[in-house]
């Protein structure tokens, strides 16, 4: 009896036809489920809207005939995005990862994980806290003699540019972590510069949310503040696995 031959996806010797099949179904496996996404976002887009609206405006204005199934369809989108990524990552890194040395594959998966999962905590914070936050300072400059009516377009692009920019901010601790594995900074640095982080920070809360000093900077400063330490105290464990792992190295060349 013949010895079972190893899997070529696992030693990297697969011929490049192959390569290309195995691409195809990779590239139709994740097509099906972003098309199952968009379904299932489809269904849950008018329940979000609806929500979202609550949580801000109250009511939302709607100018064409067309609106409201353009942005239903753009939501749609954004939904089934975020609910097959985790699968869509999974294909795409089981096609990459034979060619990747062992020091990247332990990594890449941990990093990119970090990485949609920061992302993902930052959208919802958006979504839940910081756009009904600063819509409401907003409403404040208005007077009694205004009228605020706000076009459902306007109130989803507000969100997802809010979103996009709370996803970024969020990947402060993967940074910070990463250039630290690098060496190209270490937790004392960042400790150092931690007046001149609090002024970024409450800078960037003042120009995302003018006017309200007290409620919107110190609601939305406090925490981008925990953030900023919470990276340090992340580079501060990086740091010490690498010296660690640097003070291992040399006890193996010593032997």
């Amino acid at each position: 009896m013949s010895p079972s031959k190893p899997d070529p996806r696992q030693t990297g010797e697969m011929p490049f036809l192959q390569h290309l099949d195995e691409l195809r179904r990779v590239l139709m496996h994740v097509i099906g489920a972003g098309l199952i996404g968009a379904i299932v976002g489809w269904i849950l887009a008018p329940r979000v809207m609806d929500d979202l609206i609550r949580r801000t405006v109250g009511h939302a204005v709607v100018l064409s005939p067309l609106e409201a199934l353009n942005e239903r369809f753009k939501l749609a989108l954004l939904i089934g995005l975020m609910i097959v990524a985790p699968y869509a990552f999974y294909r795409v890194w089981r096609f990459i990862v034979p060619g990747l040395l062992k020091r990247e594959r332990s990594l890449i998966l941990p990093m990119a994980m970090m990485s949609m999962v920061l992302f993902g905590l930052g959208l919802w914070a958006a979504y839940a806290y910081v756009v009904p936050l600063v819509l409401r300072v907003l409403q404040g400059f208005t007077t009694p003699n205004m009228v605020s009516q706000i076009r459902l377009s306007d109130l989803l692009g507000f969100f997802y540019n809010l979103g996009l920019a709370c996803g970024v901010v969020c990947q402060l601790p993967l940074v910070t972590m990463t250039l630290t594995a690098m060496g190209l900074v270490t937790p004392k640095q960042l400790l150092r510069q931690w007046r001149y982080a609090i002024v970024g920070v409450f800078f960037v809360t003042a120009v995302i949310t003018p006017g309200d000093v007290v409620t919107a900077q110190i609601v939305m400063g406090v925490p981008m503040t925990l953030l900023y330490f919470l990276s340090v105290g992340l580079s501060w464990l990086v740091a010490r696995r690498r010296t660690r792992a640097a003070a291992l190295e040399e006890v193996e060349d010593g032997v």
